[in-house]
């Protein structure tokens, strides 16, 4: 009965609107001979952030111990929207205290994949589905890449932890990395990437294609932007569906580190934003980022005024066709 309780309460949690919930964590970590203050202070970060997904998994109610832990090996999957509340030392400790923005619903849907996927109260063993397991061909990205698709793919209840090969249902992926031919800027690499997916029958559906632009110094920094944007949007269709976002076009983006900085500080100061990639990149060099969580074109334009881009500074402009926030980005005052 207890089996069954937890299962119908994520799904009438499951039915509510998806919208993504605060956390709070708080992380520690020694200095020592071998751990620097900085290094420390990192470690703390990451520590706290983790504890806020911790906070959330308990409060969700886990009905799986290994979905539980599928979830919590990959604390940076769920917890990319974060306010840093405190980052300090004493010169023995490092603490770090966070804010987390996390998509419950989604969470919810993770946690529960291995219950809901078990044999029913008073039914056979043959309800069981088996998830299947990743098989990557892998063209022109990142020897990488299978490892960190797989990581994620494993924290949202997608796939089993086996190895390539093993018996069962497969979800066969093809992934590619290759660089525009029409396309050429200074101090920056641009990488498109494109990702299909085959799900086996019985296997919870997601995205069959998706495609994400990369930004880099290098072929190799690019080519890992546009598998973060390809994860980041699977991993998110799986439990929301298909999610446009809203646009933010950025006139004069260049160079590729201060659009870089910029993404970050959308998804760690602008409240609603669970997701920040690069949707396109114009042919007169203007960079359009996909902003995901249920903002509107209107809220993101409130909020970018209090967003701040180390060494460069947002002149915020006007909304087009209500989904489209156009911006520019100039050098900081020395």
């Amino acid at each position: 009965m207890r089996r069954l309780a937890v299962v119908l309460g994520l799904s009438l949690f499951w039915g509510a609107e998806a919208l993504a919930a605060p956390f709070a964590g708080t992380g520690h970590a020694a200095i020592g001979d071998k751990v620097d203050a900085l290094k420390a202070r990192d470690q703390a970060l990451e520590r706290a952030r983790k504890a806020a997904l911790e906070a959330a998994v308990e409060q969700l109610g886990a009905g799986d111990l290994t979905a539980r832990k599928q979830v919590l090996a990959a604390p940076a999957v769920w917890t990319r929207s974060y306010r840093v509340l405190r980052q300090d030392d004493d010169g023995a400790t490092a603490t770090a205290m966070v804010s987390v923005e996390i998509d419950t619903a989604r969470l919810g849907k993770a946690l529960a994949g291995a219950v809901a996927g078990g044999a029913v109260a008073g039914k056979g063993p043959s309800n069981f589905i088996l998830l299947p397991a990743l098989a990557l061909e892998n063209s022109g990205c990142p020897a990488s890449a299978e490892a960190e698709l797989r990581r994620a793919l494993l924290a949202v209840g997608a796939i089993r932890d086996v190895a390539p090969g093993s018996a069962g249902p497969v979800l066969s992926a093809s992934l590619s990395c290759a660089a525009p031919g029409s396309l050429s800027y200074p101090r920056v690499t641009v990488v498109r990437g494109e990702l299909g997916l085959k799900w086996p029958a019985g296997a919870t559906p997601g995205p069959s294609s998706v495609r994400a632009t990369g930004l880099g110094e290098d072929a190799q920094a690019a080519a890992s932007d546009a598998l973060a944007g390809l994860i980041g949007q699977v991993t998110r269709g799986m439990s929301r569906g298909t999610d446009g976002g809203v646009r933010l076009k950025i006139a004069a983006p260049w160079p590729a580190a201060r659009v870089r900085r910029l993404e970050r500080a959308l998804r760690e100061s602008v409240l609603g934003a669970t997701a920040v990639t690069v949707a396109a990149v114009g042919s007169d060099g203007a960079v359009t980022l996909r902003v995901e969580g249920g903002l509107t074109a209107q809220e993101l334009q409130e909020r970018l005024a209090g967003v701040q881009v180390p060494g460069a500074t947002i002149v915020v402009g006007e909304v087009e066709a209500s989904h489209v926030v156009h911006i520019s980005l100039q050098a900081a005052a020395p």
